[in-house]
Protein backbone atom coordinates (compact mmCIF):
# COMPACT_ATOMS: atom_id res chain seq x y z
CA UNK A 1 0.00 0.00 0.00
CA UNK A 2 1.32 3.50 -0.74
CA UNK A 3 0.87 6.31 1.89
CA UNK A 4 -0.30 9.28 1.04
CA UNK A 5 0.42 12.72 3.14
CA UNK A 6 -0.46 15.74 2.14
CA UNK A 7 1.25 19.10 3.74
CA UNK A 8 0.87 22.28 4.01
CA UNK A 9 -2.80 22.35 6.13
CA UNK A 10 -3.21 25.15 7.79
CA UNK A 11 -6.79 25.31 8.98
CA UNK A 12 -9.46 22.63 10.48
CA UNK A 13 -11.64 22.46 7.13
CA UNK A 14 -8.48 21.42 5.46
CA UNK A 15 -8.16 18.57 8.03
CA UNK A 16 -11.20 17.61 7.93
CA UNK A 17 -11.72 17.27 3.73
CA UNK A 18 -8.01 15.01 4.05
CA UNK A 19 -8.88 12.55 7.08
CA UNK A 20 -12.26 12.00 5.03
CA UNK A 21 -10.62 11.06 1.89
CA UNK A 22 -8.20 8.65 4.16
CA UNK A 23 -4.92 10.17 3.99
CA UNK A 24 -2.10 8.58 6.25
CA UNK A 25 -0.28 11.48 7.10
CA UNK A 26 -0.90 15.40 7.42
CA UNK A 27 2.23 17.82 7.10
CA UNK A 28 1.82 21.56 9.32
CA UNK A 29 4.43 24.11 7.89
CA UNK A 30 5.75 25.68 11.43
CA UNK A 31 8.30 28.88 11.75
CA UNK A 32 9.52 28.09 7.79
CA UNK A 33 12.73 30.10 7.31
CA UNK A 34 11.31 31.47 3.93
CA UNK A 35 7.95 32.72 3.84
CA UNK A 36 5.47 30.00 1.93
CA UNK A 37 2.22 30.39 2.14
CA UNK A 38 1.51 27.55 4.27
CA UNK A 39 4.00 28.44 6.82
CA UNK A 40 2.18 28.17 10.78
CA UNK A 41 3.24 30.11 13.80
CA UNK A 42 3.39 27.26 16.73
CA UNK A 43 0.96 28.13 18.61
CA UNK A 44 -1.40 28.07 15.84
CA UNK A 45 0.21 24.76 14.66
CA UNK A 46 -0.23 23.24 17.66
CA UNK A 47 -3.82 23.83 17.84
CA UNK A 48 -4.19 22.40 14.56
CA UNK A 49 -2.15 19.17 15.70
CA UNK A 50 -5.12 18.87 18.30
CA UNK A 51 -8.04 18.33 16.08
CA UNK A 52 -6.18 15.63 14.01
CA UNK A 53 -8.18 12.43 14.54
CA UNK A 54 -6.16 9.17 15.79
CA UNK A 55 -4.68 6.91 13.07
CA UNK A 56 -3.21 10.13 11.49
CA UNK A 57 0.47 11.12 11.57
CA UNK A 58 1.45 14.66 12.26
CA UNK A 59 4.29 15.65 10.76
CA UNK A 60 5.72 19.05 11.15
CA UNK A 61 8.33 20.50 8.80
CA UNK A 62 10.75 22.78 9.92
CA UNK A 63 14.07 24.10 8.57
CA UNK A 64 17.52 25.02 8.80
CA UNK A 65 18.29 25.84 13.00
CA UNK A 66 18.99 22.81 14.92
CA UNK A 67 18.36 24.64 18.35
CA UNK A 68 14.97 26.03 16.82
CA UNK A 69 13.90 22.35 15.59
CA UNK A 70 14.70 21.16 18.82
CA UNK A 71 12.45 24.32 20.68
CA UNK A 72 9.58 23.40 17.94
CA UNK A 73 9.76 19.77 19.00
CA UNK A 74 9.32 20.06 22.21
CA UNK A 75 6.54 22.44 22.08
CA UNK A 76 4.56 20.48 19.42
CA UNK A 77 5.31 17.18 20.03
CA UNK A 78 4.72 15.84 16.88
CA UNK A 79 4.64 12.08 15.50
CA UNK A 80 7.04 12.79 13.18
CA UNK A 81 9.34 15.84 12.40
CA UNK A 82 10.48 16.61 8.51
CA UNK A 83 13.71 18.12 8.17
CA UNK A 84 13.37 20.51 4.90
CA UNK A 85 15.59 22.94 5.28
CA UNK A 86 19.38 23.12 4.53
CA UNK A 87 20.74 21.36 7.10
CA UNK A 88 24.39 19.76 6.61
CA UNK A 89 24.17 16.56 6.81
CA UNK A 90 26.46 16.62 10.27
CA UNK A 91 23.53 18.47 11.71
CA UNK A 92 20.51 16.49 10.41
CA UNK A 93 22.52 13.27 12.14
CA UNK A 94 22.82 15.11 15.13
CA UNK A 95 19.25 16.18 15.26
CA UNK A 96 18.54 12.36 14.02
CA UNK A 97 19.87 11.23 17.15
CA UNK A 98 17.93 14.24 19.70
CA UNK A 99 14.28 13.64 17.91
CA UNK A 100 14.28 10.51 18.24
CA UNK A 101 15.33 10.51 22.36
CA UNK A 102 12.17 12.32 22.21
CA UNK A 103 10.31 9.51 20.79
CA UNK A 104 10.08 11.44 17.55
CA UNK A 105 10.61 9.79 14.34
CA UNK A 106 12.47 11.85 11.75
CA UNK A 107 12.55 12.17 7.80
CA UNK A 108 14.49 14.41 5.81
CA UNK A 109 13.69 15.95 2.02
CA UNK A 110 16.53 15.68 -0.92
CA UNK A 111 15.72 18.83 -3.04
CA UNK A 112 16.34 18.02 -6.82
CA UNK A 113 16.57 21.81 -8.64
CA UNK A 114 14.32 22.16 -10.93
CA UNK A 115 16.43 24.12 -13.39
CA UNK A 116 19.84 22.33 -12.92
CA UNK A 117 18.67 18.66 -11.60
CA UNK A 118 21.33 18.74 -9.29
CA UNK A 119 20.79 17.66 -5.73
CA UNK A 120 20.57 20.76 -3.22
CA UNK A 121 22.83 20.29 -0.46
CA UNK A 122 26.21 19.98 1.10
CA UNK A 123 26.76 16.97 -0.88
CA UNK A 124 25.54 15.82 -3.75
CA UNK A 125 25.22 11.98 -4.41
CA UNK A 126 22.13 11.06 -2.88
CA UNK A 127 22.60 7.31 -2.21
CA UNK A 128 26.11 8.74 -0.09
CA UNK A 129 23.51 10.69 1.74
CA UNK A 130 21.09 7.99 2.30
CA UNK A 131 23.36 5.92 3.12
CA UNK A 132 25.05 8.24 6.11
CA UNK A 133 21.10 8.86 7.06
CA UNK A 134 20.68 5.25 7.26
CA UNK A 135 23.55 4.55 9.47
CA UNK A 136 22.18 7.72 11.46
CA UNK A 137 18.83 6.22 12.04
CA UNK A 138 16.37 8.15 9.75
CA UNK A 139 13.07 6.48 9.58
CA UNK A 140 12.86 7.88 5.60
CA UNK A 141 13.80 10.20 3.25
CA UNK A 142 11.49 12.66 1.12
CA UNK A 143 12.32 13.25 -2.48
CA UNK A 144 11.55 16.45 -3.68
CA UNK A 145 11.56 19.38 -6.62
CA UNK A 146 12.87 23.08 -5.22
CA UNK A 147 13.62 26.15 -7.64
CA UNK A 148 15.27 29.32 -6.77
CA UNK A 149 11.85 30.94 -5.21
CA UNK A 150 10.13 27.82 -3.83
CA UNK A 151 11.83 25.41 -1.20
CA UNK A 152 8.52 23.03 -1.89
CA UNK A 153 5.47 23.42 -3.37
CA UNK A 154 7.05 23.93 -6.72
CA UNK A 155 4.14 22.22 -8.72
CA UNK A 156 6.87 21.18 -10.69
CA UNK A 157 8.78 17.16 -11.15
CA UNK A 158 12.08 15.95 -11.52
CA UNK A 159 13.48 13.03 -13.24
CA UNK A 160 11.51 9.88 -11.10
CA UNK A 161 14.09 7.63 -12.96
CA UNK A 162 16.64 9.37 -10.15
CA UNK A 163 13.95 8.56 -7.78
CA UNK A 164 13.55 4.80 -8.78
CA UNK A 165 17.56 4.59 -8.61
CA UNK A 166 17.52 5.81 -5.43
CA UNK A 167 14.59 3.71 -4.64
CA UNK A 168 16.13 0.63 -5.44
CA UNK A 169 19.64 0.95 -3.85
CA UNK A 170 18.44 2.39 -0.80
CA UNK A 171 17.74 0.57 2.73
CA UNK A 172 15.20 3.27 3.98
CA UNK A 173 11.83 4.38 3.17
CA UNK A 174 11.28 6.73 -0.09
CA UNK A 175 8.58 9.28 -0.45
CA UNK A 176 7.98 10.68 -3.33
CA UNK A 177 7.16 14.64 -4.02
CA UNK A 178 7.35 17.23 -6.70
CA UNK A 179 5.01 18.68 -8.88
CA UNK A 180 2.41 15.64 -8.08
CA UNK A 181 -1.53 15.92 -8.78
CA UNK A 182 -3.52 13.09 -9.64
CA UNK A 183 -2.87 13.73 -13.29
CA UNK A 184 0.74 12.11 -12.85
CA UNK A 185 0.45 10.36 -9.60
CA UNK A 186 -0.55 7.18 -11.29
CA UNK A 187 2.77 7.13 -13.30
CA UNK A 188 4.72 8.34 -10.71
CA UNK A 189 3.74 5.52 -8.70
CA UNK A 190 4.52 3.04 -11.33
CA UNK A 191 7.72 4.33 -12.36
CA UNK A 192 8.91 4.67 -8.91
CA UNK A 193 7.34 2.32 -6.75
CA UNK A 194 7.64 4.57 -3.17
CA UNK A 195 7.02 3.53 -0.08
CA UNK A 196 4.61 6.87 0.37
CA UNK A 197 3.53 10.14 -2.04
CA UNK A 198 3.41 13.48 -0.71
CA UNK A 199 1.54 16.51 -2.19
CA UNK A 200 0.74 19.88 -1.65
CA UNK A 201 -0.18 22.51 -4.16
CA UNK A 202 -1.21 19.65 -6.76
CA UNK A 203 -4.61 19.19 -4.43
CA UNK A 204 -4.78 23.35 -3.88
CA UNK A 205 -7.53 25.61 -5.43
CA UNK A 206 -6.46 28.61 -4.45
CA UNK A 207 -2.88 28.27 -2.87
CA UNK A 208 -3.10 27.76 0.45
CA UNK A 209 -6.59 26.32 0.49
CA UNK A 210 -7.04 22.08 -0.20
CA UNK A 211 -9.82 21.37 -2.76
CA UNK A 212 -11.85 18.73 -2.25
CA UNK A 213 -12.48 17.23 -5.86
CA UNK A 214 -8.90 17.29 -6.26
CA UNK A 215 -7.77 15.80 -2.79
CA UNK A 216 -10.47 13.00 -3.57
CA UNK A 217 -9.22 12.33 -7.04
CA UNK A 218 -5.24 12.00 -5.95
CA UNK A 219 -6.32 9.56 -2.84
CA UNK A 220 -8.16 7.63 -6.13
CA UNK A 221 -5.09 7.88 -8.30
CA UNK A 222 -2.86 6.49 -5.67
CA UNK A 223 -5.12 3.71 -4.98
CA UNK A 224 -5.83 2.78 -8.08
CA UNK A 225 -2.11 2.68 -9.37
CA UNK A 226 -1.10 0.70 -5.82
Amino acid sequence: MIRVKICGITNEEDINICTSAGVDALGFVVEYPIPVPWNLEKKTARRLMESVPPFVSKVAVLGDDPDEVLSIADFLDPNVIQLHGEETLNSTEKLIFKLKSRGIKVIKALRFSVETGKLRGDILDPLAICKRLADAGIDAVVLDSVTGSKPAGTGSTFDWKVARRIRDDVSIPVILAGGLNAGNVSQAVSDVRPYGVDVISGVENPVGKKDPARVHAFLMAVRCAA
